[in-house]
């Protein structure tokens, strides 16, 4: 037979035991809301990679209306010429920053347009103006049909060295 101290003794050992198990799935569940919480922190987050294309496609799209507004076939649409007729000259880069020698050269370039017209003068001969009409001068349009009427014949787009 079992005595009463025996079984009293094994049930505070079991209650021991449950209370502990009660203890240790607190902890556990504790445990999994803190995971949670760290894992929608970090999921939250931005990557380096994606960092980096921010900043790369933020730099392009700053800079792209300066190069769209003076894209050819701006020019080519606005004095209403072929692209072809449209000159676009390679921006010089000694005043660049890494350009040799490394360091501030204190100057940058400033882009220039020049328009040429064209057209006959009143006497009929043909004349030209390399300054967008300011002044003409006549010339040989060596078997090209002149129009009566000033035309823009070509845009050049050039740059000019300005100092800092």
């Amino acid at each position: 037979m079992i005595d009463d101290d025996s079984t009293d003794s094994f049930e505070s050992s079991i209650g021991g035991v449950e209370t502990a198990v009660e203890q240790v799935e607190t902890a556990v569940e504790r445990v999994e809301t803190a995971v949670a919480r760290v894992e929608a922190a970090v999921s939250g987050k931005w990557s380096t990679v994606q960092w980096a294309g921010a900043i790369f496609i933020g730099i392009f799209l700053w800079s792209l209306p300066g190069t769209i507004w003076h894209a050819k076939w701006r020019y080519a649409a606005t004095y209403d010429i072929p692209s072809s007729q449209v000159y676009v000259q390679d921006k010089p880069h000694d005043c660049a920053f890494l350009a040799a020698p490394l360091g501030e050269k204190y100057c940058h370039y400033e882009r220039t347009v020049s328009v040429t017209r064209w057209a006959t003068s009143q006497t009929g001969n043909p004349i030209v103006s390399y300054d967008d009409g300011k002044t003409w001068s006549s010339f040989d349009p060596a078997g090209e049909k002149v129009p009566q009427y000033s035309t823009v014949k070509a845009v050049y787009i050039g740059w000019e060295k300005k100092e800092d």
